[in-house]
């Protein structure tokens, strides 16, 4: 998606503002900021044009309906970008599939359409899928295992489970976002097998009880987000497998991990804190949060510390002077044991404490 941004001029580039605009035959990437323009489908003047590259249509308040994006699929084959974020369409057009050039598509944020064609999965150049908010998705089609330049997948279904065979068969995939999927209970057993997954998300997921069990053997995942899963265990099966002696097997070494509402986390369990790579560790609004482990003081690389209410957690681990790089111990909400606890540290190792009773140090 980056080259394709860079590859664009200013003479390649159009911003359609009004019906009788005049757009030069050059132009290849355009972008839709009003409702009226597309409100009977795509224009004639942009139909016109020929091979353009690029379709935004940018803004929450238009809506794409289907007669526009049956349209810019059948009219423009040779579309490398397609944002559709927000539009209001049942069904996919089965000539999709043909769009072979397609690296980027968004359809983010659409609550009518309830199933993804299966022709999507023709397209073996997408580097980047998009289809978070799509409320009333149904299923996520196993052909999506066909696309295989995939880095980036949001996703949001009303599935109990992730299909086996179909993300976890992505091996270029880097980012994976999984949100508001109300009915999601477990995840696809196979998500530990990519190879290439660096940075994973998922929120606002009530129903989910556990994370696979291989998740622990994701060497390449660096980053691990967790917002707002009231149900979630991070526990449940991962320590029951940890008294295996596994020892040649390669686990997990996260750089950052950020979890915000999990009701059920009581304490972090070990597997998240294997080897010596965490750098970032936020843990916010966790009610039932009571202790951090003792062995974070092996954690020699880890810079910032974040405890934002977490009433339960009065204190921190004894060998805190053991965090040689740590920077930053940021303390928020109603606390204050656990603040006094921490300014003693300070004096100790001469970290930087920051107190706050606000949120804004935790914006993701």
């Amino acid at each position: 998606m980056h080259d394709l941004v860079s590859s664009m001029s200013n003479n390649e580039c159009s911003m359609v503002k009004s019906p009788s605009q005049v757009i030069s035959k050059k132009v290849r990437h355009v972008s839709f900021v009003d409702a009226d323009i597309i409100k009977e489908g795509l224009p004639s003047f942009v139909s016109s044009i020929g091979h353009l590259r690029t379709i935004l249509v940018p803004s929450d308040e238009i809506k794409p309906d289907q007669s526009f994006v049956d349209s810019c699929v059948s009219r423009f084959p040779r579309l490398q970008a397609l944002d559709l974020s927000g539009s209001n369409i049942e069904v996919l057009p089965k000539k999709m599939g043909n769009l072979k050039h397609l690296r980027y598509l968004n359809l983010d944020s659409n609550r009518k359409m309830k199933k993804l064609t299966k022709s999507i999965c023709k397209l073996q150049k997408l580097e980047t899928f998009m289809f978070e908010g799509c409320s009333e998705l149904k299923e996520i089609p196993r052909e999506l295992r066909y696309l295989i330049s995939l880095r980036k997948l949001t996703i949001t279904t009303k599935q109990k489970r992730l299909p086996e065979n179909a993300i976890g068969c992505l091996n270029s995939l880097r980012v994976l976002e999984i949100g508001g999927c109300e009915n999601l209970e477990y995840l696809c057993g196979d998500i530990g097998t990519l190879k290439a997954l660096q940075s994973m998300a998922i929120g606002y997921c009530p129903s989910l009880l556990s994370l696979p069990c291989d998740i622990k053997y994701s060497t390449s995942l660096k980053t691990l987000l967790i917002v707002d899963c009231e149900k979630l265990n991070l526990r449940i099966e991962m320590e029951e497998d940890d008294s295996r002696q596994d020892l040649n097997s390669t686990r997990i070494q996260l750089r950052s991990i950020f979890i915000k509402e999990l009701p059920n986390l009581e304490e972090l369990p070990q597997w998240l804190l294997h080897g010596n790579t965490l750098e970032s560790l936020t843990i916010q609004l966790c009610p039932n949060f009571i202790a951090l482990p003792e062995s974070l003081q092996n954690l020699q690389s880890l810079q910032l510390l974040a405890i934002v209410d977490c009433p339960k957690l009065t204190s921190l681990p004894e060998d805190m002077h053991r965090l040689i790089a740590l920077r930053r111990l940021v303390i928020g909400g109603d606390c204050p044991a656990l603040i006094e606890r921490c300014k003693r540290i300070q004096v100790k190792i001469g970290i930087r404490l920051l107190i706050s009773l606000g949120f804004g140090l935790m914006a993701r």
